[in-house]
């Protein structure tokens, strides 16, 4: 059988850090929806150097699905770093990267599929803010008004055309990825950020899709002040080290 032959239609990417409570219910989502959907698939659990039973359950599942695969990074790097390790390791024609909560469900990614084979896109990501959206639980408001003040300096900073850069739910050529993620230089939450900057940068098309969200409010990225100066540090740091001049405009 060819290499081609062998690589599955689509990569899932789930960076895990103590997600115990939620891995086993968002993998039966997701063996649900796909079972349906495609033939041949994998599921990239990248457990972020947890300090529960994260690994444990991975392994006991991938024993049962063998579309189960497990990379374990010790010590914790950060969701930037676990998203970043499983996009690479992904084999599949399209690379899609997920929260473990699952925010959004994993059947939106039929939307973003939809724009990458019909739709002519190279990189579909999920959004909250593009129209039509369906945001069911809204953050705390000090945290969507924190939000849109970061989402203004990276439109002039880095990367403008986008109303939502930070929405967990982002699809990708494989190809795209190959080419993209070997550029990136941050492990935190704006990877996403970089990831469009230097994938508009090389000429790849982008598409906004508005998709269906729920806040968690357990989430594992809690936020503060002095979290808030390091983000805002690290958005100077990959403005600086990417050597943006003006902000690059989003091809569609």
């Amino acid at each position: 059988m060819s290499e081609a032959a062998q690589k599955p239609t689509i990569s899932v990417v789930l960076p895990a850090y103590n997600e115990e409570s939620n891995l086993t219910g968002t993998l039966d989502e997701v063996l649900k929806s796909f079972g349906d959907r495609f033939s041949d698939y994998e599921i990239i659990i990248v457990n972020d150097g947890s300090r529960d039973g994260t690994v444990a359950i991975t392994q006991v599942l991938a024993r049962t699905y063998p579309m189960i695969r497990l990379i374990d990074l010790q010590p914790n790097r950060g969701k930037g770093g676990a998203v970043r390790a499983g996009m690479i390791e992904g084999r599949g024609r399209y690379v899609l990267f997920t929260d473990a909560d699952q925010s959004t469900p994993i059947s939106e990614v039929e939307k973003l599929l939809g724009k990458m084979e019909g739709g002519g896109c190279d990189v579909a990501i999920g959004s909250r803010a593009a129209a039509g959206a369906d945001v069911e639980q809204a953050q705390v408001w000090y945290r969507a008004l924190a939000g849109k003040l970061f989402g203004v300096a990276t439109r002039l900073l880095c990367v403008s055309g986008l109303r939502d850069t930070q929405c967990g739910f982002k699809c990708l050529k494989r190809e795209v990825v190959q080419k993209v993620f070997p550029q990136l230089t941050t492990n935190s939450v704006l990877l996403d950020i970089e990831m469009l900057l230097v994938a508009t940068r090389e000429g790849y098309r982008i598409a906004e899709v508005p998709v269906h969200w729920v806040h968690d409010p357990d989430t594992r990225i809690p936020y503060d002040f002095r979290r808030a100066l390091k983000i805002w540090g690290e958005l100077f740091r990959i403005w600086h080290v990417q050597q943006v001049g003006r902000p690059l405009k989003v091809r569609r």
